[in-house]
């Protein structure tokens, strides 16, 4: 990727395998910014080169769009459902009933997402809508860039969720085990990653397919996020978690190798996302939203973890 590392004042900055995108490091931009940099942009900086390069979409009749997402909302339904049943199951297993805390993990992880398959769900559906997903270069190298970015925040959250989980489930009861805390990081990262990096895969084949056959990905893709996410997080969640915690005794060092690997490939993730300019932006400014979102969804957690101890509320995780 041609880059010699030092953007002049006239915005000379260069990547000649996204699309020639020019682009300025020394002023403010955002990601649609970013995203609606074109290669036949005029120098002269005429806005009306800018306004040209987006092209009108066709209207969309209210019954076409209503077929487009009753299946994927009806997918999304049962999908969540399917996942309450599972965390039904699971609950009983030998780890959530000695390590509770990880249950203070499950809405924190649950909701990744929202925060981040949707987002990207939602991201490469606006890049089809506004013709950057034409180029086979350009349509590549943005779905690696915002795959590569969602790696990073789903390890960086991952983490912090555990670390959250760890303060919140050691407050109440004023004991503190190594062995369950490393546990708990470990699982979570590795939750993350896997969960992220499926899920993503997912995502961007339902985009790429809804665009070849002719469907509107804002319409499907999102709902269909929603309805594989829960289900496939709580499912790894609980084999990573309880294949971990029956090493803790006779293999202690699985647990914190496990965690270690999934962190040690951040700086690989930081590198391809900063490549890119749409998601080089999101990997400076996007992160507020995302670890507000995180603690919100823990402190649901304390309170899913208060309730599952309840013999008065037995059957609520169904529901959650």
């Amino acid at each position: 990727h041609a880059n010699n590392g030092h953007a002049s004042s006239s915005c000379s900055q260069k990547y000649d395998d996204y699309a020639n995108y020019n682009y300025c490091d020394g002023r403010e931009t955002s990601e649609t910014t970013a995203m609606l940099q074109d290669e036949d942009v005029s120098s002269d900086g005429d806005e009306d080169a800018i306004v040209e390069v987006t092209p009108k979409l066709p209207k969309e009749s209210s019954g076409i769009m209503a077929l487009q997402i009753l299946v994927p909302f009806l997918l999304a339904g049962f999908g969540t459902v399917s996942a309450g049943m599972v965390l039904d199951i699971v609950q009983h297993w030998e780890v959530f009933r000695k390590v509770t805390e990880v249950f203070i993990l499950v809405p924190a992880l649950l909701g990744l997402k929202g925060n981040l398959e949707m987002t990207l769900a939602s991201r490469l559906s606006t890049a089809v809508n506004i013709g950057k997903m034409d180029s086979p270069i350009e349509k590549w190298n943005l779905i690696i860039g915002n795959l590569a970015l969602k790696q990073v925040q789903a390890t960086v959250v991952g983490f912090l969720a555990a670390v959250a989980a760890i303060i919140l489930g050691w407050i109440p009861e004023g004991k503190y085990y190594l062995d369950h805390s490393i546990l708990l990081c470990s699982s979570s990262v590795a939750t993350a990653f896997i969960a992220s990096l499926l899920q993503g895969i997912i995502m961007v084949g339902v985009i790429v397919g809804s665009k070849k056959t002719g469907i509107n990905p804002d319409n499907v893709a999102t709902p269909i996020a929603a309805s594989f996410g829960d289900l496939i997080t709580l499912a790894i969640l609980a084999w990573i978690s309880q294949g971990l915690y029956s090493c803790l005794e006779t293999y202690y060092y699985i647990s914190p190798l496990v965690g270690v690997f999934f962190l040690a490939l951040t700086p690989i993730w930081i590198i391809i996302a900063a490549k890119h300019p749409a998601t080089r932006t999101v990997l400076h400014s996007g992160w507020e939203p995302v670890i507000t979102a995180m603690v919100i969804s823990s402190i649901g957690g304390l309170i899913l973890d208060t309730t599952v101890s309840d013999p008065n509320l037995v059957g609520i995780v169904v529901y959650t």
